[in-house]
Order: structure tokens, then sequence, then C-alpha cells
């Protein structure tokens, strides 16, 4: 981590007058666990911060809020990813800290999520985030942060954005459709999200019919893992300001936010500016090829003690058409349920299987199968 200050200086009819220095922070991140993460304080122990603007409030693990001294006070009530609802644990952080930046009482909830106690994550909401302006620099995997707005170039393209209980918003258009109140969610880790019951993405789902892959999707929210039919496709010409972005995916399903994730971001653009200070973003774009990958065709699960199917996708190109939704296998790149001594080591392990183009699963009756990942068509 480092620290930059810029000093500004004004000369005007011989008097020199030296304001304010401005801090910017520089902080290393990293994409690889699908979150975008990097290292600050809570209460001054170090901690891996993922940063999610979908998150009205932090979340803090009960591991971490013993180490650092966060002590919870009263319940409140919380919608996760999957619709469900639950009451947990809520408290105040008395200092968090990103680089030189400090937020003073901070408000939390305490929960075990999985994937976040797995990694002992602390989950930096948008109540924190947007007390601060941040810069992502992709190609370098480097955050600039100031109290102070960023300036953008003249070639960025601007975002509005909008807060609603501190969360992100904008708008925009999918070729002549109007996308109002869309969830900007730097803690979705995909391209875009929308629901099934909206009109306006069914229409755009019925005119890309014959090259969608309908599936059956696993997720994992804050409180729930569920699974549900899902339709995945790609599509040219959504529309920001004057800017159109082509080869963008798409996942639809039921009773979901329509949401902008952080992988739309670190795919199409080299950098983005989100100045809260006055409520916009800046996109540089990014000239990289693009690869959609819908995932492999089928996921599995350590539950009860059993390795179960609990996702597959059901087009004719599927590697996992003889494998059924709940069904129990023997192994997966040759580890059985019996090879993890915990839930957090099989999750951990499960993701950094994601990276590979396939994995073999074994059924119960010894047939091995390679499951491949799917890829979307693209320009």
């Amino acid at each position: 981590m480092k620290k930059q200050l810029l000093t500004l200086i004004i000369i005007f009819t011989g008097i020199v007058i030296q304001a304010q220095e401005v801090e910017v922070d520089t902080i290393p991140f990293s994409l690889q666990s699908s979150l975008l993460v990097f290292k600050g304080k809570v209460n001054g122990v170090e901690t891996h911060f993922a940063m999610d603007t979908g998150a009205g409030t932090s979340v803090i693990t009960t591991n971490q809020s013993e180490r650092s001294g966060v002590k919870p006070s009263g319940k409140i009530k919380v919608n996760d990813s999957n619709d469900n609802n639950s009451k947990i644990k809520k408290a105040k952080i008395n200092e968090l800290q990103i680089g030189s930046q400090t937020i003073k009482n901070s408000s939390c909830v305490v929960f075990d999520m999985p994937f976040l106690a797995c990694n002992d994550y602390f989950l930096l909401g948008a109540n924190v985030i947007n007390q601060l302006n941040w810069k992502i620099d992709f190609e370098n995997n480097v955050l600039y942060i100031s109290k102070n707005a960023f300036e953008p170039s003249s070639e960025m393209v601007e975002m509005n954005v909008k807060y609603h209980k501190f969360r992100h918003f904008t708008d925009f258009k999918i070729q002549n459709l109007n996308i109002t109140n869309c969830l900007i969610d730097t803690g979705y880790n995909d391209f875009l999200e929308a629901s099934i019951e909206d009109s306006n993405f069914v229409q755009l789902k019925n005119k890309y019919n014959e090259s969608v892959v309908s599936s059956k999707k696993f997720a994992m929210g804050l409180s729930s893992m569920t699974s549900a039919d899902n339709f995945c496709f790609s599509f040219d010409g959504l529309q920001i300001a004057n800017t159109t972005f082509d080869d963008v995916k798409i996942e639809m399903r039921a009773n979901i936010e329509n949401k902008i994730g952080i992988k739309f971001f670190s795919t199409l653009t080299k950098f983005l500016i989100m100045n809260n200070t006055n409520s916009k973003y800046h996109l540089a774009l990014s000239n990289q090829p693009v690869s959609l990958s819908i995932g492999f065709d089928a996921d599995y699960h350590l539950k009860n003690g059993k390795l179960l199917i609990v996702a597959k996708t059901f087009n004719t190109e599927s590697s996992a058409s003889i494998l059924e939704l709940d069904e129990e296998i023997k192994s997966v790149e040759g580890k059985s349920a019996t090879d993890f001594k915990d839930d957090c080591e099989f999750l951990l392990w499960k993701f950094e299987n994601r990276v590979k183009n396939e994995i073999e699963i074994e059924k119960i009756n010894g047939q091995k199968i390679m499951v491949k990942k799917q890829f979307l068509k693209t320009n």
C-alpha cells in the first residue's frame, strides 16, 4: 500500500497559496475469489475486505468480531440474494481503516455467511463505500482511494448513480428497452442478472431465444442455498450514455433483483471511477477480447456428508447429460466427501477448481465423466 500526496499550488498576483493536501491511497486488490478483495483494518486488526456495493450494510464474521472487539447489540432483519429474510445480530465498529482513510462508528451485521467465514473476509458494504471515492484499475489490480472526487478523462463514459438505503443503482438502455433502477452490485461475480418476471428482459430473452442456454443453477446467499431455473445468453447493444457495449452476458431467474456485476466492469473496462461525492461513475473502455463462460455443465456441493449434483445445463452440448439433479456422486477430481475435514475445506477447494476448463466426476457406480465448461458465442 502506498499513499500519494498531491499538493496544489495557486499563483495569483504574486501571492502563493498552498491548498490543503489531497490524500490518495494506492492499495493492491485481487479478483481471484470472484470478489474484489483488499487489505484494511477493523479496530486496528488487519483484515481482508471484500467490496460489495450491493450490500447496504457491512458484514463481519463471528471470528473477526471477536478478534477486533466488535460487540453485537440487538438484531436486524435482512434479505439475501435468494430473497430469503432472516434476523441477524447488528453491531457498531469503532474504526475502519482503508489506507490512510478512517471511518468512525460504522454499522455492520455479524453473520457467518459460509463464503465469507471460510475465506475470513469482511464484507465492506455501501454504507462505508459511499464515504469515499474510488478508482479501480483492472489492468494492474490497484485501487486508488480518496475523500476527493477523481477527475475523469474526456474519453471516459459517464454513468449516473442513485442511492437507496446506501446501495448503488443506475439506468441504461438495452437496444430500445429502458432499464431503470438496476442495482450496481460489485458483490455479484458476473456480468448481468435479471428477473424472469421483468417484461423488458423477457422481451430480450425472446429475441435471443435460439441461443438461450437453460439450466438449474445453484446459488449461495447470505443465509440460504438454492437451486433455481436459470436462462443464460449473450446480447449486443447495452447503452450507457452514448456508448454501446456488445458481447454482454446475462442470466435470468425468478425472485431476484436486476443487477450489473463486477465482471461487467472488470471485463469491459480498463478502469472504473466511482465518485460517490457527486454520484457519478466513469468508465474507461477495454479493447481486450471477451470470453463469456457459463461455467461447468454440472455443479456439485457437499451436503450432509455427501457429494451431490446441485445444478446442470440442459442443452444438447452439455457434457453432463447423464448426471441427474440431486444425484449422489463418488468423487470430484479424485476427492470424495470423506476427504474434507469440514465444509470450509470443501468450499475453498471447490473455488480453486473454478479456474479449470474441465473436471472429472465419478458416479457411485464408478463411471467417470469429464464435465466441461461452456462458453457463449461472442462477436
